[in-house]
């Protein structure tokens, strides 16, 4: 669909909520039809969370290699779901706290995500753990999946990270510099497709190929060269297979 077609099918549905943002420092509110044409990737945060001693949530800004910048959180729960995105070469725009949404009938909804990929698509998310996840949170995220539907953007929940994957994601997140991860070791990824080894034995593979083989492995595995379960705890026997 165009983004012409998108304008045309926003203005006939006359969608019954505003938006507001914040660009280059400007605030802005528009009708939400008027909105298809703002990169919401590159807007600024449109609140920020207060701040106390001994604060449960711990809040912080995660340098995300596959934008090569910063992207704020406001909860480790919150930061796991942006690692999961920072895994996808494809996303090249990622900005927190994006937008207020102002119902009509009153009410507003700040989402947590925005997501610009490679192709020009959208995506709005919210981060919630299930456990948490209450009947005015399910009705504010039904009304944000329709409006995500009629201005032709993608909307999703993240609300199922469990332990183990969180932990496998902070671990090898540290492995996701481009450095950890030389283009002799991706030929030979390419030329295994399909064949699994475990962990030490993609390694051994790799001995000669760079100086720091595992760390080569666990690259490959967050930049998904190399296929395994993120949700299953990992050790040096798991078994991978070259995507």
């Amino acid at each position: 669909m165009t983004r012409a077609t998108q304008l045309a099918e926003v203005s006939v549905t006359g969608l019954h909520a505003q938006i507001e943002f914040t660009c280059d420092g400007d605030l802005s509110r528009l009708d939400a039809s008027d909105v298809l044409e703002v990169a919401f990737e590159s807007v600024g945060r449109v609140r920020t969370p207060a701040s106390w001693k001994h604060k449960r949530n711990y809040q912080g800004l995660y340098w995300a290699a596959t934008i090569e910048g910063h992207v704020w959180f406001e909860s480790l729960y919150e930061r796991a779901a942006v690692m999961r995105l920072d895994r996808d070469r494809d996303i090249v725009g990622i900005a927190a706290q994006p937008m207020w949404i102002h119902w009509a009938l009153g009410g507003k909804h700040a989402p947590d995500y925005f997501v610009r990929y490679r192709d020009g698509r959208g995506l709005l998310i919210d981060v919630k753990p299930d456990r948490n996840i209450g009947d005015d949170d399910a009705r504010t995220f039904a009304l944000t999946a329709d409006l995500c539907d009629r201005l032709g953007w993608g909307y999703t929940v993240v609300s199922d990270i469990s332990i183990a994957e969180h932990r496998n994601l902070r671990f090898l997140s540290g492995y996701r510099y481009r450095r950890w991860a030389p283009e002799l070791v991706r030929s030979r990824l390419y030329e295994r497709t399909g064949e699994g080894r475990s962990l030490a034995e993609w390694a051994d593979l790799f001995e000669d190929a760079c100086e720091q083989p595992l760390g080569a492995v666990y690259s490959a595995m967050w930049w998904g060269d190399l296929d395994f379960d993120v949700r299953v705890p990992l050790s040096l026997s798991s078994r991978v297979a070259a995507a």
